[in-house]
């Protein structure tokens, strides 16, 4: 953008937050910064700038900046739930497409204010995030970068197994680690008193043999928390990237928990705004382009935008505006699709179930309620499965056994094994995934890679 152009958006994004609070909106404080693109998809690719570095960002950054290069896709805007907002506009966007997305971003700016799913997220994650990359890299200069690279292939790889209503990280200090100090040489030991042998010698008391570990209620929910408290053989360090890691997938979390209502409600806005700004012929034109590119379906998905701000829309006529307010500060998309996707929007979108059978793709069902029940199963535990952690010390020699909590939906047993070989290698003992097949229930066993 020029400098022109550049001074020409300030302006419009000043008008926007005014009128945005003229319509009811409270954005939190907001930094917009234009940026090329490597900065846009690396951001996008790490989920936060400054993130630790690790293979599977870089495949992902690889993935998005390609597909951009080539024409396939576009981010328009990314924004970082923080204090102030971090929103981050494309340098190569005209002025008038920077607007709109600017209109976009102060949505979802209320949005991250109100909602009570991010109440407990930390606003200061974005300085966390490069807190933990300092500290992975110490850990690769003593340790190893191959050693710590595959152990959080390992981590990496339940990082969405977190417990799903968790509000807060858990401190290292809750779990008994205390996050490792530089080696210091040991103190030579004390030689004993001449005297020492004349003395009356006590027999020291028998140490108490350990408890078994337990699991505390609900605890089991948490792998990822279960591992770093319970798993035997794992070092401070390691213990500590699993604190690190779980931190920030639960700063994750409402974003996943809230992605239909989130961008409905942004889409929503930045159609509301924009019609209040002074805008030419040619920009109208332009906003009903760009507003039918967010709006488009997507083939063979479901499009967040469009799914969303048709609820909103839906829910704005038939109750009004402070509903619609009430509804974005306390709900997630598992409520905001029970209770509001009704049977006309359904028919709008012409929404139906589809699956693969006899070796085609065929409609199955266009009954709203069974497109309703078939969009909130997959929103269940944000669409992963949910497995559980139902015995840390199984047949007393500290065996990890997992339960899958089937809801209907299988898992993909080639997938689960290759996986359970990563939760081997975290528990350092032979683990076992119970999950129910054909309806029968079948255990998947794994021993630990041998030590290197």
């Amino acid at each position: 953008m020029r400098d022109d152009e550049v001074a020409a958006l300030d302006l419009a994004i000043a008008d926007l937050w005014s009128i945005a609070h003229g319509e009811g909106l409270d954005p939190m404080r907001t930094h917009f910064e234009i940026v090329p693109a490597p900065v846009l998809y690396e951001v996008a690719a790490y989920g936060l700038p400054g993130r630790f570095a690790h293979w599977s960002h870089g495949k992902a950054y690889q993935q998005m900046k390609t597909q951009y290069d080539f024409g396939l896709m576009k981010i328009f805007e990314l924004i970082v739930h923080a204090d102030p907002a971090q929103a981050f506009l494309l340098d190569t966007n005209d002025l008038f497409t920077n607007k709109f997305v600017a209109a976009h971003v102060l949505g979802h700016s209320d949005f991250f204010k109100h909602n009570a799913h991010f109440r407990a997220a930390a606003l200061d994650m974005d300085e966390r995030v490069r807190l933990h990359a300092e500290r992975i890299r110490a850990y690769e200069f003593a340790h190893g970068r191959r050693e710590v690279e595959s152990f959080l292939d390992a981590v990496l790889a339940i990082q969405e197994h977190v417990d799903p209503w968790a509000d807060e990280p858990t401190p290292l200090a809750r779990v008994g680690v205390v996050r490792p100090e530089p080696e210091r040489p040991e103190a030579p030991p004390q030689q004993p008193e001449a005297w020492e042998d004349l003395l009356e010698r006590r027999t020291a008391p028998a140490t108490p043999a350990p408890a078994k570990p337990n699991l505390d209620p609900g605890e089991g929910e948490d792998i990822l928390l279960v591992i770093l408290r319970h798993a035997p053989d794992l070092a401070d360090w390691q213990r500590d990237v699993i604190a690190l890691v779980r931190t920030e997938s639960l700063y994750f979390r409402p974003y996943v928990r809230t992605k239909i209502m989130n961008e409905g409600w942004a889409t929503f806005w930045h159609v509301r705004l924009l019609r209040r700004l002074q805008l030419s012929d040619a920009e109208y034109t332009e906003f009903a382009r760009l507003n039918a590119g967010v709006r488009s379906p997507y083939p063979g998905a479901v499009n967040p935008y469009l799914l969303g701000v048709s609820i909103w829309e839906d829910l704005n006529r038939r109750e009004g505006l402070q509903r619609c307010f009430l509804v974005r500060e306390s709900e997630d998309d598992l409520s905001f699709l029970r209770n509001h996707l009704t049977k006309e929007v359904a028919k709008d979108l012409d929404m139906y179930v589809y699956q693969f059978q006899d070796d085609a793709w065929s409609v199955t069902d266009k009954a709203w309620e069974a497109v309703r029940d078939t969009l909130l199963a997959s929103r269940v535990h944000c669409g992963h499965p949910r497995i559980v952690a139902a015995d840390v010390d199984h047949h007393g020699s500290r065996e990890l056994y997992l339960q899958h909590r089937h809801d209907g939906r299988d898992l993909d047993l080639e997938y689960a094994e290759r996986t359970l070989q990563r939760v081997a290698q975290l528990w350092r003992r032979r683990v076992h995934l119970e999950t129910p097949v054909d309806g029968k229930p079948k255990v998947l066993t794994c021993d630990p890679p041998p030590a290197r």
